[in-house]
């Protein structure tokens, strides 16, 4: 099966082949992505891709090859994946509802967000996100980390591993159980008027 694209509403899908593992197309979905840089327009669409089943890396790889074939930021997402429920999307007019931070996040680096911040790497200590949503580290998060900084109680901070300086949601602060670099899969959100840090 060829890889074919097509566009539907406001999604552009990639189709790949269900019979193939990613590592063994992507040289073609690299040269074919390339090849369709003239056909899109400067304006913002959402990318889809179906047929086969990418984990978490591929999806991640597969939005860095698009980044370089178009000369921007691009998010993929499968096709079956409702849009509230996506990590890395756009709504349908183009604004951005997840900032997508790649590599460290140096100390003293402040990063924000209208929505939610995805980071895959490091937070540094006296580095700082502020979302108005949720944060998400794909990594190890030792800096502050303030979700639903205009009054969201219900935001929450996840980590893969959760070492914190302090963490904030809306109004309320919080601060690691504990200093240990074991710490992982770290999950805050607010309890009984309080910030909980669940290691779980």
């Amino acid at each position: 099966m060829k890889i074919s694209v097509k566009l539907e509403k406001d999604t552009l899908i990639l189709k790949m082949d269900e019979e193939k593992s990613f590592s063994e197309q992507r040289d073609e979905v690299e040269n074919y992505l390339l090849g369709m840089k003239s056909f899109l327009s400067k304006g913002d669409v959402r990318f889809a891709y179906d047929g086969a089943e990418l984990s978490f890396e591929e999806e991640v790889e597969l939005c860095h090859i698009a980044d370089s074939a178009f000369d921007r930021e691009v998010d993929f997402m499968h096709k079956k994946m409702p849009p509230h429920e996506m990590v890395r999307h756009m709504n349908a007019n183009g604004e951005k509802l997840v900032k997508k931070v790649i590599g460290t996040v140096k100390s003293g680096e402040v990063i924000e967000s209208s929505g939610d911040i995805l980071v895959f790497g490091d937070v540094n200590p006296t580095a700082q996100l502020n979302a108005q949503g949720d944060i998400y580290v794909i990594g190890t998060l030792r800096g502050v980390a303030h979700a639903g900084c205009m009054g969201r109680e219900s935001a929450v901070v996840y980590a893969m591993h959760m070492n914190p300086v302090m963490i904030k949601i809306a109004d309320k602060i919080g601060f690691n159980p504990s200093t240990s670099e074991e710490n992982r899969n770290g999950l805050a959100c607010i309890e009984d008027g309080e910030i909980k840090i669940k290691l779980i």
